[in-house]
């Protein structure tokens, strides 16, 4: 690819709302210049390093088997929420801590309380990855734009 760099401004990078045409050239360049296969292998690597995949796969199961989700979009949907800081288990967002009785046999509230750190088996995406991937993100962008301050 001969063209001149696209400039996208540093400063505005996280809540930058681009055109259409500049959206598509950048993910034309990163896909050319294999960015998109760096970043995925670096993502992948360090979920899997960490248990992030390992703990998403006994949630799911788990969630599938109680009966909690039952589709895929439902399991979709409840992953992406638990996911996040903040997020919680139970659909009416309430922490199972506040109400009595909710855990099944073998279970403690906490384990069905909502969103964990992948050290306590849960399934929020953990801080070293978003670093990491923030890091692979920006050195994937320098190759093919001019990132202006």
């Amino acid at each position: 690819m001969s063209r001149s760099p696209s400039k996208l401004p540093i400063s505005s990078s996280i809540h930058y709302s681009s055109s259409p045409s500049l959206q598509s050239d950048i993910a034309s360049a990163l896909t050319a210049s294999r960015g998109v296969k760096r970043i995925e292998s670096t993502l992948r690597h360090s979920l899997q390093s960490t248990g992030w995949t390992d703990n998403l796969r006994t949630y799911c199961l788990d969630l599938l088997r109680s009966g909690e989700c039952s589709t895929y979009d439902e399991l979709m949907t409840r992953i992406v929420k638990d996911s996040r800081p903040g997020g919680k288990g139970e659909s009416d967002g309430k922490s199972a801590d506040s109400t009595n009785g909710t855990a099944f046999n073998g279970e403690t509230d906490r384990q069905i309380g909502g969103p964990r750190s992948v050290e306590e088996g849960g399934i929020q995406i953990p801080q070293t990855t978003v670093k990491e991937g923030l890091r692979v993100v920006r050195a994937e962008l320098e190759q093919v734009c001019e990132i202006v301050d």
